[in-house]
């Protein structure tokens, strides 16, 4: 814990062992002390024990009997009376009893704040957070979060984001992550193989799966990935920079009241593309607590950095003597500041120019584009992808296993707000089927091979068991009605240098994806892995703080594998720039146009999502290569904190990205980082796309002159600003000089593009509002039901962007479940959002799963249509919608 910062822990959810408060007085390790109270079965209804009076003396004997045995230990900063044990007059006794025993110390019990002195809740999302530190919220302060961060599985994404907040205000004094380590216990397979196992293991009904796998330390207390983000954001040491331009740094003493910061020797290295050029010590001196000093960078200060590079400074704090959790030297905090991005890198084209001149030789299923022996890559007609890549005669990828693209992951334990609509939308099956294809040599030697692809899932499915010791995946039968459509265009330079260039578009334009990029496997031997990133432990959009970015050497990809008791996604490593892979011979390297997320990994996402523990997966027989444009994060929503935020998540919006693969004989640093220093240039495929409203954009290259046509008219176009296609046509593109074009058909758009503007209850994460627009019928609107169930009537409020003339809505139930059928119903509109005249419809929907379309009697000119559910149709309280449509006359 000192090692990883960590200053502060709540005993929950009773008294610990006698000598681990030894140890906190000994370490100084801040202590909320809670009391054996917790009965959660009962929650927080009329029915919750502290409501009863005679159970007053247990709530109040159990409390006093800590504070008696423990009031003399100076590491316990608060008391709390229990946990989710409702909110009934006996813990109020319970307060008034510890108090007036210790009234030094304020006293806490999640939720309840009007009874205690301090206040608390569990699990709050980083918006609250964000909101709430501004002290504006009628909430009690100061405010501690006595549990956050659920860890469960590959976790803890958003951890900086809460503390920035947190750290921006007096009013929070911070947090308690659930929590320090796994429930796990060691159990054995018939054969004798012992593994970390979880609820249900041992023939244990009921259980609770893995939702005992909650620890930033595995069972056996090695270190989860998270763990080192917890290190780092959890640091008391902040560095900045004051003034970039005259390299000085800002070093913010973080300690309230000890500690000047003079037990550390303060270094840094100054990184050139990942490698280092400079290193040293910073004079910073003595640093008061909350109190902040100027330090200049020596090296900085000596300029001459080369235009054409990245750099990056690293500062680091080592202990200067030996503490009793860490021998001196020890790294206790540090941080990465970036310098300067490359201006500009040269070109592929021309740093690609080789010996002799790529054949191309086409069939009907192939088209094959070889230079003698030095290189041969043979592209599948019917797929669209790279059959094979050699270089000198050596494969680069396993046989028919190049580059496919793919937007599914293993998901991990807080994916489950979304995996189920991977699953039902076919993203774990993807198939893929070239449309058109169509082969160039260019003026400089090079081949240009362009395909049109449609990815779509081989049928919709379904995960049960995903968080227990049992897997089972029910497949429908039914084609998903969500696919993707890729231009892209590979560009073969005359040294086997292969671009790949895409634009990728999906049927569904807000689709939240696991990923999206290619997915390789390549021969078991490539093992051997340098990369240019963030790194050595894996990261995550959100959970990236702690990882530096540098060139990392990784002798064997097997030690990418992270030993969760459940298999899940792994081995990410964001901000990359460029990855090589060799089996000592030969090998590649993969440049990113700028930069990407990769892992690599001796199994693939399907094997690790289905497979119950490490030991069920299937011997390895290749490395599974990921290059991703983007990968959604991590979020916290296995318990209450919600899905990653919106900035954080891979939408099915169109996108464009590349990459090249290059060949290598060595994983020298200085060579790979040659073969890296380029800049992507071969033909990129324009892009077309169209909004909710039906604006069609046409993307392409800078600075190029892009006609088209529409409908196949004869007049051509400039292309010069985005042009209304609501009705639907074709659209047909290509960039002047150029061979190829590009062409997209888009149906009639009879529904207006609506934003939720309210709603009056949501189940945050699963039921969200918005998933009434998000052209998706798996996901859907649920009433709040966790934290308590409200009453109808139910509404939501829908701004249609202007004011438009409405003819009526359309309203699919949850396809999934009866759950929360919407039975009686009425339709207002306004101007305004504000002031809400009469209802326009009102009515009863029959009691099934099909679309429902409602006509209004007459047309009605307005901006905002709020939809109120009156009844549902099993007399529950709940209310559910797939999707929501609103009319347009």
């Amino acid at each position: 814990m000192k090692r990883a910062n960590i200053n502060h822990v709540r005993t929950s959810h009773y008294p610990n062992d006698p000598y681990f408060y030894y140890l906190c007085n000994k370490y100084g390790i801040w202590l909320e002390a809670e009391a054996n109270v917790e009965s959660h079965e009962y929650f927080y209804g009329a029915a919750s024990l502290s409501h009863v009076p005679e159970f007053k003396n247990q709530h109040v004997g159990r409390m006093m009997a800590m504070a008696h045995a423990r009031v003399n230990d100076p590491c316990i900063a608060i008391w709390s009376l229990g946990n989710e044990a409702g909110p009934g007059d006996n813990f109020k006794a319970s307060y008034a009893a510890v108090h007036a025993f210790d009234p030094s110390r304020p006293v806490q019990y999640e939720r309840n704040n009007d009874i205690v002195d301090m206040g608390s809740n569990q699990y709050p999302s980083v918006n609250w957070v964000r909101a709430a530190v501004r002290g504006n919220l009628g909430i009690k302060y100061p405010f501690h979060i006595s549990e956050y961060a659920h860890s469960m599985g590959n976790a803890v994404g958003n951890l900086q984001d809460y503390w920035d907040a947190i750290e921006s205000t007096n009013f929070f004094c911070g947090g308690a992550i659930w929590d320090w380590i796994d429930q796990s216990m060691y159990n054995y397979t018939p054969d004798g193989k012992r593994y970390l196992a979880y609820g249900g293991d041992f023939g244990d009904t009921p259980n609770d799966g893995q939702f005992v796998m909650n620890g930033i330390v595995f069972g056996d207390m090695e270190p989860k990935p998270q763990y080192y983000e917890v290190k780092k954001v959890y640091q008391n040491i902040g560095v900045k920079w004051a003034d970039k331009a005259k390299d000085t740094l800002d070093v913010f003493n973080k300690n309230y009241y000890v500690g000047d910061l003079t037990d550390y020797d303060v270094t840094y290295c100054l990184t050139a593309d990942g490698q280092e050029v400079e290193a040293g010590k910073l004079a910073v001196g003595s640093v008061a607590p909350r109190q902040h000093k100027t330090v200049g960078v020596p090296a900085l200060a000596k300029g001459g950095l080369d235009a054409g590079r990245d750099y990056q400074l690293h500062v680091s704090f080592r202990l200067k003597h030996d503490m009793p959790w860490a021998k001196a030297g020890y790294v206790q905090a540090d941080q990465q500041l970036l310098v300067q991005t490359a201006a500009e890198r040269p070109s592929l084209a021309k740093a690609a120019q080789g010996t002799g001149k790529p054949v191309v030789t086409e069939t009907a299923g192939d088209i094959l584009v070889a230079n003698d022996k030095a290189f041969a890559v043979d592209f599948d007609k019917a797929s669209g992808s790279i059959r094979s890549l050699t270089y000198g005669g050596k494969p680069v990828f396993a046989d028919g296993c190049g580059p496919r693209l793919d937007a599914f992951r293993a998901w991990v334990n807080n994916d489950n707000w979304a995996y189920q609509a991977w699953y039902e939308n076919g993203l774990h099956d993807l198939q893929h089927k070239a449309t058109e294809s169509h082969v160039v040599t260019n003026a400089d030697g090079s081949v240009s091979v362009k395909f049109v692809v449609e990815s779509q899932g081989r049928e919709t499915a379904r995960l049960d068991g995903a968080d227990k010791n049992w897997k089972k995946l029910t497949r429908t039968g039914d084609k998903p009605d969500f696919k993707f459509v890729t231009n892209v265009v590979y560009t073969i330079h005359p040294d086997g240098s292969v671009e790949n260039r895409s634009t990728v578009s999906a049927s569904r334009p807000n689709l939240t994806l696991a990923r999206l990029g290619y997915v390789m496997k390549l021969p078991k031997a490539m093992k051997h892995m340098k990369y240019y990133g963030r790194g050595p432990v894996d990261n995550y959009p959100d959970r990236k703080t702690s990882q530096a970015v540098a060139i990392w050497d990784q002798p064997d990809v097997a030690r990418e594998f992270e030993n969760f008791p459940k298999p899940q996604d792994m081995a990410n490593h964001q901000d990359s720039r460029w990855v090589a892979l060799s089996d000592g011979q030969q090998g590649a390297i993969f440049v990113a146009d700028s930069v990407m997320s990769f892992s690599a990994l001796p199994f693939s996402a399907q094997q690790l999502a289905m497979a119950n523990h490490p030991h069920e997966l299937p011997a390895s027989d290749g490395v599974w290569l990921h290059i991703d444009h983007a990968i959604t994060g991590l979020g916290g929503n296995s318990c209450g904190q919600g899905g990653p935020l919106d900035a954080d998540r891979v939408k099915s919006v169109t996108q464009s990205f590349g990459f090249a693969i290059r060949p290598t004989s060595t994983l020298a640093n200085d060579k790979l980082t040659e073969l890296a220093n380029v800049s992507l240039d071969g033909q990129a495929p324009l892009s077309i796309s169209r909004s909710l409203d039906g604006t069609v954009t046409i993307s392409g290259p800078a600075d190029e002159t892009i006609y088209y046509k529409v409908n196949n008219g004869k007049r051509l176009q400039r292309y010069t600003q985005p042009f209304d296609l609501r009705e639907g046509g074709s659209v047909v593109a290509f960039v002047k000089g150029s061979r190829f074009n590009y062409q997209q058909r888009f149906d009639r758009i009879d529904a207006i593009p609506v934003m939720v503007k309210f709603a009056s209850s949501v189940e945050s994460g699963e039921g969200d509002a918005e998933h009434m627009t998000d052209g998706n019928p798996s996901t859907f609107w649920h009433t709040m039901y966790s934290v308590t169930v409200a009453n109808y009537p139910h509404w939501v409020d829908f701004d249609c962007g202007a004011v438009k003339t409405l003819k009526g809505f359309s309203y699919l139930p949850r396809q999934d479940s009866n759950n929360g059928h919407i039975k009686d119903y009425e339709v207002q509109v306004s101007m305004d959002g504000k002031a809400w005249g009469q209802p326009v419809a009102t009515g009863s929907f029959a009691n099934d799963r099909s679309l429902k379309r409602v006509i209004f009697s007459k047309p009605v000119r307005a901006r905002y249509l709020r939809f109120t559910a009156k009844s549902s149709q099993d007399g529950q309280d709940f209310a559910t919608c797939a999707e929501f449509n609103v009319l347009e006359q």
